[in-house]
């Protein structure tokens, strides 16, 4: 009887070790492979990024060069205008100061109004002649979340669990 009795006790703890161990074969092998797909997705992830890394840095020497191409158009602009502004308030001085008449200051004034008038407008169209630069290039993103077991686990901490969730 004794026997018998240690037989099935014995039965009974290897199928219940047997089937532990067949849970954790299963879990184990899960695991691996979702280990194995991480490790492939990262693989893939570095490649694509050198590949991205390299077309950023093209992009931002062409951004800068377009950027610097932009200001010195516009430098060139101002410079002009600038320029053009004196001569044209030098001219027009004079041409009030050797007026002898109210009518011929008056006229001279007005001829002036309408040359700054014109080289305000040359400005404007030469302005909006100018290449823009564009947009900055945009950095290519960090390290995406590739684990693929990430937020499947179902673990909560006594801080997490809010006492109102206990009470419905």
């Amino acid at each position: 009887m004794k026997n018998r009795t240690v037989a099935i006790a014995m039965l009974a703890i290897s199928t219940l070790f047997t089937s532990v161990t067949a849970a954790n074969a299963d879990t184990a092998s899960d695991y691996k492979a979702a280990v194995e797909a991480y490790k492939a997705a990262v693989k893939t992830w570095q490649e694509n990024n050198k590949a991205q890394q390299a077309a950023y840095k093209t992009a931002v020497e062409g951004y800068k060069k377009a950027k610097q191409n932009e200001s010195a158009a516009k430098k060139a602009i101002a410079d002009k205008f600038k320029a053009d502004i004196s001569a044209s308030k030098a001219k027009t001085k004079a041409a009030v100061d050797s007026a002898t008449t109210t009518e011929a200051k008056k006229a001279a004034q007005a001829a002036g109004k309408v040359e700054i008038d014109s080289i305000i407008a040359a400005r404007k169209v030469a302005l909006d002649a100018v290449v823009k630069a564009g947009t900055a290039p945009v950095k290519p993103t960090a390290a995406p979340n590739l684990w693929p077991l990430q937020g499947q686990q179902k673990h909560l901490k006594l801080k997490e669990v809010q006492p109102q969730a206990l009470l419905n």
